[in-house]
């Protein structure tokens, strides 16, 4: 009884040991990326073969875009937090609500528009063939934004 579980023990430790290993060695080079200054774009220029010309551009882009980007996450923030108030504080769909969510609709709207527009701006600077690729991934974020999270776009712009 004390061998099987001796054995147990040993095979359970190897295991967790070697997805340890594995994970470490999986995961190495995402990890370097991010902890380099300025890294969490560095998978950008690495996933789509970004020279130093097209990555300095595409910095740029990213910076110019984060205040309006931060703006419109604020706008989004009050809009919701005034539907919020109105659907708590009312029993029935009233038109004070219908106004809310219209807002809330428009700016949400108005941000997936700036967002389209960002992820052609960075596109426009790779090949074609990487630009057609970002815009392929970025497009879930954009006419799904529930599924992606613009928060990518927002960190990495900073």
């Amino acid at each position: 009884m004390k061998r099987n579980l001796f054995i147990l023990l040993l095979a359970a430790t190897t295991a967790f040991a070697g997805y340890g290993i594995y994970y470490r060695c999986a995961t190495s080079p995402a990890r370097t990326l991010v902890t380099q200054r300025g890294g969490e774009m560095e998978w950008l220029r690495n996933e789509y073969h970004l020279s130093e010309a097209q990555f300095s551009r595409v910095q740029q882009i990213h910076r110019e875009y984060a205040p309006r980007c931060d703006l419109m996450c604020g706008k989004i923030g009050k809009a919701n937090a005034r539907l919020d108030q109105l659907i708590l504080a009312n029993t029935t769909y009233t038109p004070e609500v219908a106004a809310a969510m219209k807002e809330c609709l428009a700016v949400q709207g108005e941000c997936r528009e700036a967002l389209l527009a960002h992820v052609y701006a960075v596109s426009a600077e790779m090949s074609p063939a990487d630009g057609a690729r970002y815009i392929a991934m970025m497009k879930s974020r954009i006419v799904e934004p529930g599924v992606g999270s613009t928060a990518v776009i927002s960190q990495s712009a900073k």
